[in-house]
């Protein structure tokens, strides 16, 4: 069963700051699912990130 993630577990899973994120999903850096208001993440989301920014994944 696929995990959704809150922006602040998103930041936290990626060791970025929650603002950073805010950030990049405006901007369209890392795709997200809008439900209504709420953003939610899925791993893929934060797979497909680690994968456009490989210096994620060495934090």
């Amino acid at each position: 069963m696929p995990t959704d993630y809150t922006y602040a577990e998103a930041a936290a899973k990626l060791r970025i700051a929650e603002s950073t994120l805010r950030r990049w999903v405006s901007k369209g850096r890392i795709s997200c699912h809008r439900l209504g208001r709420c953003v939610r993440f899925t791993d893929a989301d934060l797979e497909a990130a680690y994968k456009k920014y490989p210096a994620l994944a060495r934090r």
